[in-house]
């Protein structure tokens, strides 16, 4: 019997275990075809060798390169300047001329380095936010495909018991016709759905092998159909407070990637106003009269006049920017709370229905079948009362799978709204 991990440690929990560890498992072999695999192992594989996250090494490369740029100053100009040359004899030529070598250096004033500096920050901030929303959306989409292989597996698990009961079921009424007990239309019947069963049960393998590439595509695994989750579906994990969820909302990746941009926005803002100042430029330098044989010292400065600030278009539009920019924000922090309300209900009523199907119905289903079974083979049942009881037994349990599946699913989107773990590590194994 294998022994299997119950419950999950989801997207938001598996990010900061494997990010703040600094430990990512450098896996770029192939995972091996029909063995298991766990959602860590997923999750390692997912975020060194997904493609789509290979581009945002080299922006944070170029964001990076803009901040060492935003730090440098104009520099100083050498100019050389030449007066009275050509003129008439005896002074033609350069016999006259008056040379002047100078160094300016523009001044900026306003604050406007630090500005600068202060922009190419706050967008390196905003494009490492963006990365990391990437990761966890690589990681999310990885959490997801691994359910839906674990639901897939069970499916599978479910579509063989149920060709088996079909043969059992085949089995007991070929007796019952060969005693003349049952007509022999009951054993076509029953053949037929032994046939659907098995129709059935080669098409969840497919569909389970389906979902196995598609988990492995995640790191560019082609073939692997024989991948199998080392997680099951149930029991469920508990739920956090309701009050915690939105105490951790202030951690939630969308509102944090806002939040930058804003303070991107904020920073444009103060450099649009800063690039509004009067610059100054200094000068001094050496002049050499040819025709009096004598050198002097040249002093010099210019201020440009402003007489209407000649920026105010940019910073109109700045300050549009970030009052957009502060009204998405908190537009976005509305609709995270409403999104996270109905998602933490909605896991409530999916825990409390499937409850009640394992706790309640399912046993009598399953207790049903098994006295309707035994009542057709001494002729107290018809083969209709036995199938029908089949079906209902079968069809609770896959409700079952599909409703631990939509709350690992629902979950999942819980966590990677919020950003932050919420499944605890102790996870227990039992067997199968």
């Amino acid at each position: 019997m294998k022994s299997r991990i119950p419950g999950w440690r989801l997207v938001a929990s598996s990010l900061l275990c494997l990010f703040a560890s600094g430990n990512l498992i450098a896996s770029n072999a192939s995972v091996p075809t029909g063995t298991e695999i766990t959602l860590q192992e997923v999750l390692s594989r997912a975020i060194e060798q997904n493609p789509a996250l290979a581009v945002y090494p080299y922006r944070l490369r170029a964001a990076d390169a803009a901040v060492i740029q935003s730090s440098l100053g104009p520099q100083p100009e050498l100019s050389v300047e030449i007066e009275n040359i050509a003129g008439d004899a005896p002074l033609n030529g350069v016999e006259g001329a008056q040379i002047t070598v100078a160094l300016s250096q523009l001044i900026e004033l306003g604050n406007k380095r630090d500005s600068r500096s202060d922009v190419a920050h706050r967008a390196l901030d905003t494009e490492r936010q963006g990365y990391a929303i990437a990761r966890l959306d690589v990681l999310g989409e990885a959490v997801t495909r691994y359910i839906t292989l674990a639901r897939f597996e069970e499916e599978l698990a479910l579509a063989e018991r149920t060709l088996r009961l079909a043969e059992k079921a085949e089995q007991a009424t070929r007796r019952r016709v060969n005693a003349g007990a049952a007509p022999k239309a009951d054993l076509t019947r029953m053949t037929l759905a032994s046939r659907h069963a098995d129709i059935i049960r080669r098409r969840a393998n497919m569909e389970r092998g389906r979902a196995s590439q598609q988990l492995a595509a995640l790191w560019g695994q082609q073939g692997a159909d024989q991948l199998h989750p080392a997680s099951s579906l149930r029991p469920l994990p508990e739920l956090p407070a309701r009050n915690q969820i939105l105490d951790q909302l202030v951690q939630a990746p969308q509102l944090l990637q806002l939040a930058s941009e804003t303070r991107l926005h904020a920073a444009q803002s103060r450099l649009a106003t800063a690039r509004g100042s009067r610059d100054v430029t200094v000068s001094v330098g050496a002049r050499h009269d040819r025709v009096e044989d004598n050198n002097t010292l040249v002093l010099g400065f210019s201020v440009p006049l402003n007489l209407n600030n000649p920026n105010r278009g940019n910073i109109a539009r700045a300050e549009s920017q970030l009052a957009a920019s502060e009204a998405l924000l908190q537009a976005r922090r509305i609709e995270l709370v409403a999104a996270l309300d109905t998602l933490y209900r909605s896991l409530n009523l999916l825990r409390e229905e499937l409850g009640l199907i394992e706790d309640q119905a399912l046993p009598l289903a399953r207790q049903l079948y098994a006295d309707i079974e035994k009542g057709y083979r001494s002729g107290r049942y018809r083969l209709l009362e036995l199938v029908d009881a089949q079906q209902e037994q079968l069809n609770l349990e896959r409700r079952a799978i599909n409703l631990a599946a939509q709350f690992h699913l629902q979950r999942n989107e819980l966590e990677r709204l919020t950003g932050l773990p919420f499944s605890q590590a102790d996870e227990q194994e039992i067997s199968q």
